[in-house]
Formats: structure tokens, C-alpha cells, sequence
């Protein structure tokens, strides 16, 4: 157990700057909602009434959107109710009809899978709104996040899109071994509008089976409209949280942090050594330390201070800092060095341990996936015509 004490709090506590600083965090006007959402008595009521009296019900923010059925049932449950809380039941309503036409339509999708001896674990959204949240229509979700075995990724792949499943992210003509260590899944959809996101590897920022060994072996039993399946243990939702919550995202990343408040404060006792270790051995302490920070100091979450401490202490390269920089804050001006360096880093974790230097083909095989091309003989070209119009921006 991690219970070494601290003298002082870590310098993600104390909000000053690190590798830890927060890269895209929810920013005042969503904590509030976030406040709202998870607090209890008067505190989360004034948050509530703060955020509506700043903020209002009619062009709400997706992120933020997203988390107004969790604050009606927060707040419901706790006997407060607002002038604006018919607005609130009927969206809570509405998701909860979207999320169960959601399951449904893909029930007989993972039915299939499991009768042709491919192993699967549910992920994310659909596992947190089964098993810790209020209800399912407390989890907003656009599609159902499945992790198979790296092993049976193209193949599943090819299956869904040979039964009408259309991707919905750019792929090469053919699939291979290169791409399914670029990418870690793939988003697809339905003649019917259902989606799933098929994970053949659970973090997006390390596409590699060391990576995905613990989401498998400490995964629990889960029931998914009527069938018995299994997710992974809170530990890991913990970390894919943090990992993929501090990415930057054209819709603004709030869930993130109440799936992480409620797996802290879930049944199962985070194991906070093996979190931490994981951390260290992929090279993402800085994304984990960055959500974990923000989490106990601005949503009281019981994150231990020396777990904090310790991911703070960390050595970081200087290309997984360059990646941090990207991930996090991708419009902020760089050099073609350090978005080199943050795709290196990338690269570096899906070799998994394995010497870059025998792999050094593998890079470009990378970027050439990164432009999403077809040929890594389109790459030079690619890479010059990038080269010039960052010149010519930079000039202007």
C-alpha cells in the first residue's frame, strides 16, 4: 500500500506548474455543474443554482449537457427541486429511452461475437452506467465501447463491416498489423443509427498487449441485458478515465471526471500500487497525475496525496512531455520537432518494450498511418507540403 506520509502537498495540489499541471480541464462553469452533480446538501444545491443563474438551460455546452441527468437525479434524491426541473426530468427521460434502444440494438451484435469464441469486455460509458451510476439514463453515451483481444481485431472488424457496419473513422484499404498498433479501435455504425466502438486495445495512447494485460485479468462478471458478460475491475476504468479524459476533444471533457468520482467512490477499492505502477511502466504518469490532481482538488475526490506524489516524481521523457503538450493543448503553437517528439512517443509505447532501434521502420509506417494515407511513399510529400504551410503560418 502506498501510506509513505507527505510534508507537504505535491505541486499538483498546490496548482503550481509540473508535468501534472492540467492540460483540458473542465473549466469554472462546468465544475460547477460537476459540483452539482456529485455533492450533497446545500453545497451541491448552490452549485446548481449558480451554474443555472450563469450559464441557463438553453444552449448549454454538449459536455456540460451531458451531465444534467445526473445532476436531477443528484439533486432529486436529495429533495431539492428547482424551477427547471421538468426540463431536467425529461432529458433524464430521454436519454435513458436513447440508452435503452442503444443496448437492444446491440445485444444481438455482442450475442454473435460470444457465440463465435471471441473474448470481449464491456468498456467505459456502458459498464459505469450499469454498475455505479443512479440509473442508465443518468450516463449519456452516443455508442457501446467492446475491448476484444488484439488477436481477433481485424478479424471482428472485418466482420462488422461485412454485416453492414460502417466506420466511422478513416482506415487503410488493408488492415494490418502496423495500423492495429496505431490505432487502438474503431468507431462504427449501423444501418439504424446504433454505434459501437470496437477496442482491440483499451488506451488509445498505448496500442500494445502489455497494456491491455490488466484490463483482462482482473476483469469482473457484468450483466448486459440479460446476458452475462465481464468488464474490467475499477482500477483500470480509473486509469482509462484519466488517460483518455485530459485529451483534448472538440466536445468539452466533463464525464471523465464524474466516472472517475464515482469509481472512487464506488464498492471496489481502487489498488492504488497497481494504478501507479501501470502508470509509470506505459509512460503516462503525467496524463494520470493531471486528472487525479484536478479530481481532489476541485471535486474533494479521495485521491491519496502520496499516490499523487509519487506520479508527480516521475521521470519524463522529453518526448512523452512533447506528446503531453499535444494531447492536451493541440492549437497552441510548435515547433515540427516537438510534434515529431509527441508522435515518437506514441510509436515508442506500441513497441511495448521492444527495442526502437531494431522497429525504426515501424516509425514510418506510423506517420504514414498519422496522415492517413494509403502509402508511405505519399509520406515525404506530405511531410514537406506540412513543413511549408507551418512556415507560412508561422511568418504571417
Amino acid at each position: 500500500m502506498l501510506t509513505r506520509p507527505v510534508s507537504k502537498p505535491p505541486a499538483a495540489l498546490a496548482g503550481r506548474s509540473g508535468h501534472c499541471s492540467a492540460g483540458y480541464l473542465p473549466e469554472p462553469g462546468q465544475i460547477l455543474l460537476l459540483r452539482a452533480a456529485l455533492g450533497q446538501g446545500v453545497g451541491a444545491a448552490r452549485a446548481w443554482e449558480e451554474w443555472e443563474r450563469e450559464n441557463g438551460l438553453d444552449r448549454p455546452d454538449e459536455g456540460s449537457y451531458r451531465l444534467l441527468p445526473l445532476v436531477y437525479r443528484n439533486l432529486t434524491g436529495q429533495g431539492y427541486a428547482g424551477p427547471q426541473w421538468n426540463i431536467l426530468r425529461g432529458i433524464h427521460r430521454s436519454v435513458w429511452s436513447r440508452n435503452q434502444h442503444l443496448f437492444h440494438h446491440v445485444r444481438p451484435l455482442i450475442e454473435e461475437l460470444r457465440a463465435g469464441g471471441v473474448p470481449l469486455l464491456l468498456c467505459k460509458g456502458v459498464a459505469l452506467a450499469l454498475t455505479l451510476y443512479p440509473d442508465a439514463g443518468c450516463r449519456p453515451m452516443r455508442d457501446i465501447d467492446i475491448l476484444v483481444p488484439s488477436v481477433h481485431g481485424a478479424t471482428v472488424l472485418q466482420r462488422l463491416e461485412n454485416a453492414g457496419w460502417v466506420p466511422l473513422n478513416w482506415r487503410p484499404r488493408r488492415l494490418d498489423e502496423a495500423f492495429l498498433h496505431y490505432r487502438h479501435a474503431m468507431d462504427l455504425e449501423a444501418s439504424g443509427g446504433s454505434r459501437v466502438d470496437l477496442h482491440w486495445h483499451a488506451l488509445n495512447l498505448c496500442c500494445h498487449d502489455s497494456a491491455d494485460g490488466p484490463f483482462w485479468a482482473h476483469a469482473q462478471p457484468i450483466e448486459f441485458v440479460g446476458l452475462p458478460l465481464r468488464t474490467c475491475h475499477s482500477t483500470e476504468h480509473l486509469l482509462q478515465a484519466c488517460a483518455n479524459g485530459v485529451v483534448w476533444s472538440p466536445v468539452p471533457p466533463v464525464r471523465w471526471a464524474a466516472d472517475a468520482v464515482l469509481l472512487l467512490r464506488g464498492p471496489d477499492a481502487i489498488d492504488w500500487m497497481r494504478l501507479v505502477e501501470t502508470a509509470d511502466r506505459l509512460a503516462i504518469a503525467p496524463y494520470v497525475c493531471s486528472a487525479l490532481a484536478f479530481l481532489r482538488r476541485e471535486l474533494d475526490a479521495p485521491v491519496p496525496a502520496d499516490v499523487l506524489l509519487r506520479l508527480e516524481k516521475m521521470p519524463v521523457s522529453a518526448s512523452v512531455r512533447a506528446e503531453f503538450a499535444r494531447e492536451t493543448a493541440p492549437h497552441d503553437p510548435r515547433t515540427a520537432w516537438q510534434d515529431l517528439l509527441s508522435l515518437y512517443a506514441r510509436w515508442r509505447r506500441s513497441l511495448g518494450g521492444a527495442a526502437a532501434v531494431w522497429n525504426a521502420g515501424g516509425f514510418v509506417r506510423h506517420l504514414q498511418y498519422a496522415f492517413e494515407l494509403e502509402s508511405a511513399w505519399s509520406l515525404p510529400g506530405r511531410l514537406t507540403r506540412a513543413a511549408i504551410r507551418r512556415t507560412k503560418a508561422t511568418r504571417s
